[in-house]
């Protein structure tokens, strides 16, 4: 196998430090939409749900699966988001 050195892109330290925010800011989203999953999950397995709750559960999986697709392509999701 032929190796051959790593490509070096110049960074300034704003470049870094932009990197660094943006991870940071895709952790935090990460763990809020965990903590999200966990409390659906929990109101999800209560008894007493009405017909109504498991409809808006699943609007909620919806706009989920919205702002996980925008994130993933890298778009700002839109406000509101729910389906009309």
């Amino acid at each position: 196998m032929i190796r051959r050195n790593p490509t070096l892109i110049p960074m300034s330290d704003y470049d870094v430090q932009d990197a660094r925010d943006m991870l940071a800011k895709q952790k935090g989203e990460a763990l809020h939409q965990q903590q999200l999953v966990v409390k659906m999950k929990r109101i999800a397995e209560n008894p007493t749900m009405q017909k109504e709750d498991l409809e808006m559960i699943e609007q909620f999986r919806v706009v989920a699966a919205r702002y996980e697709k925008a994130r993933r392509l890298g778009l700002e999701p839109q406000a509101g988001g729910f389906p009309n």
